[in-house]
């Protein structure tokens, strides 16, 4: 599981909250049985969950990780370097597995993913959050 990444409130701008990444946060996950990661660097400034005014108690509800990976997703075109985890030449440990793209579907499904392996409740809460979240990708044309 993933640590809470460690990240300071930045002063309001318009309106909108700022999170600023203190430091590197190495994200992981495991998909058929095989661990990958991706680096997201010192400095990287996101607005967390973008949950719409009219829905003030959802704030804060969603946490930081999900919303942290799928900004950085999205800032990076989709386009990060993830390393993979395996044993080569009887030496254990991260490999640079290459350049990968995700699709802003791809990130989508990440983050409910996150959403739930973290135990995000109620259940619909993070079902509704991925929704919004799809319905603004297809809202800007990312139908992938």
């Amino acid at each position: 599981m993933n640590a809470t990444p460690t990240v300071t409130l930045l002063p309001t701008k318009g309106g909108k909250t700022l999170w600023h990444l203190d430091e590197h946060y190495p994200f992981v996950w495991s998909h058929k049985g095989t661990k990958y990661r991706f680096t997201i660097p010192r400095g990287f400034d996101f607005d967390g969950a973008s949950i719409p005014w009219f829905l003030p108690w959802g704030r804060g509800r969603l946490g930081l990780v999900a919303p942290l990976v799928h900004d950085w997703l999205i800032e990076q075109g989709g386009v990060v370097d993830v390393d993979i985890y395996k044993s080569v030449d009887c030496v254990v440990g991260w490999h640079f597995l290459g350049r990968r793209e995700f699709s802003r579907r791809d990130a989508d499904r990440l983050c409910f993913r996150i959403l739930r392996e973290r135990g995000i409740r109620p259940r619909w809460l993070r079902r509704w959050a991925f929704r919004f979240v799809r319905l603004l990708s297809l809202a800007r044309g990312d139908f992938y």
